[in-house]
């Protein structure tokens, strides 16, 4: 037995489909009679799951990604269904990988990862709670190599055109999964019902929804007929859905993300967005949540009360304290939610901005790196004419994406979420693709 599977790993997508077949069918029988019928089929369908890895790992790739608007579900205790499936999609790639003695792909970001991780070590050394400093630590090391998984999979335009629909898809599909579920799609917080969707908070769906959205414009400006008509209906589900998130931060990112439109496409072009975007309007005043629109003007008017804003302010003045009595190292991954409370905080809270947290957790030593990150990707989105249509289109969209993040992380906590990771990959892999096509180009001039 052992020598078959062996002699199947060898093959790696030559196996015998009708010796792979009976030898899953042998061991499924094997396990069930063996172990308990609960723990048979788990360990078949891990099974199974690896072997989907080794033989098309790009499917279970596909399907990972699928999973990312249902992160608030977990398969068991404290482990989402994305993780699960990243947990056996990485276990598989590896073996791939030496099996075959391949590399992963190239990449500049790596040394300002590795320095991220350099400084966020450091931070443990001051953390109160050292056990939430590990979760979040290796929630990090798994999104890095999201990174990793990303940058190996997606390397043509049709790769990303694929993943982008899975993503697309899975977005979707997981309202059908609440409605199955039985579980409320709106939750009503301050009187406004908003959409948290499968990832349990609306200011995070939010900021997921804005990725999304810039992404679906691309691919209905690079489409034609019943396929335009579907992306531009994604994007304004999307915009629609954006709207019932409730989410402040999501209105202001959206500004930022219309603006690079602006920037780069101007006015005219833009003319006939703008009339969506004004129909859109009008139906948002007519028929958008009780409350939102009162909701939506707290943005500004500061001395107006509110309760969710005003703390949120608090929370900053304090990061900032602690930010200056420990600069260089700070108080542990995660750990403002007990150290600000020898600051004056009122209750145990995160502090609702990616950058202080990161700040506040790591010090300058985990902030710097942080920032290099930001740069290099951003200094990859320099968008030049000279591109084809349709990468000149993706990278304008991507920077809309990245500029919309940026921003609703302002007003998030936990800068670990999957949809920003798998942002930096994706811009990297499109960075690659598009520096491929100059040097095609160059090479064709000078013949």
């Amino acid at each position: 037995m052992l020598l078959f599977i062996v002699n199947q790993i060898k093959d790696l997508g030559f196996f015998n489909k009708s010796r792979t077949v009976l030898f899953i069918s042998l061991l499924f029988i094997a396990l069930f009679l063996v172990f308990n019928l609960k723990l048979g089929v788990i360990l078949t369908a891990g099974l199974i799951l690896i072997l989907i890895g080794l033989l098309k790992p790009f499917i279970l790739y596909l399907l990972f990604l699928s999973l990312f608007s249902l992160e608030a579900f977990s398969a068991v205790s404290g482990v989402s269904y994305p993780r699960i499936l990243g947990i056996f999609l990485t276990l598989a790639l590896t073996l791939r990988l030496l099996l075959r003695k391949e590399t992963i792909p190239k990449d500049d970001s790596y040394k300002y990862f590795f320095l991220f991780f350099l400084g966020n070590l450091v931070s443990f050394a001051f953390a109160i709670n050292i056990s939430i400093s590990t979760q979040v630590y290796v929630t990090y090391i798994f999104l890095f190599l999201l990174y990793i998984l990303t940058r190996y999979f997606l390397i043509t335009e049709k790769d990303i055109h694929t993943a982008l629909n899975y993503l697309f898809f899975g977005t979707l599909a997981s309202f059908v999964y609440l409605y199955i579920m039985g579980i409320e799609i709106f939750v009503v917080v301050a009187g406004v019902p908003r959409v948290g969707a499968g990832m349990g908070d609306s200011n995070e769906y939010a900021s997921y929804i804005l990725v999304l959205l810039p992404l679906a414009i691309y691919r209905a400006m690079n489409t034609e007929g019943r396929l335009k008509l579907l992306y531009s209906s994604l994007g304004l589900i999307y915009f629609v859905i954006l709207v019932y998130t409730g989410s402040r931060g999501g209105i202001l990112g959206f500004l930022g993300a219309l603006v690079v439109f602006i920037q780069y496409y101007g006015i005219k072009k833009l003319k006939s967005v703008f009339v969506v975007l004004l129909l859109l309007s009008v139906s948002i005043f007519v028929f958008s949540p009780e409350g939102y629109l009162e909701r939506a003007t707290t943005i500004t008017t500061l001395e107006k009360d509110e309760a969710s804003r005003d703390t949120r302010i608090e929370n900053y003045h304090i990061a900032l304290k602690m930010f200056l009595d420990r600069p260089l190292a700070g108080f542990g991954m995660n750990n403002f939610q007990f150290s600000s409370l020898d600051y004056g905080a009122l209750r145990s809270m995160v502090v609702h901005n990616t950058y202080l947290e990161i700040l506040v957790g790591g010090g300058l030593l985990s902030f710097i790196p942080f920032l290099l990150i930001l740069m290099n990707i951003w200094k990859k989105l320099k968008i030049k004419n000279k591109y084809k249509k349709n990468i000149y289109d993706l990278m304008v969209c991507l920077k809309a994406s990245f500029v919309s993040i940026l921003i609703t992380s302002f007003f998030l906590t936990a800068g670990h979420k999957k949809i920003l990771w798998f942002l930096f990959a994706l811009i990297s892999s499109v960075y690659n693709i598009a520096a491929y096509q100059r040097i095609s180009y160059k090479v064709r001039d000078s013949q």
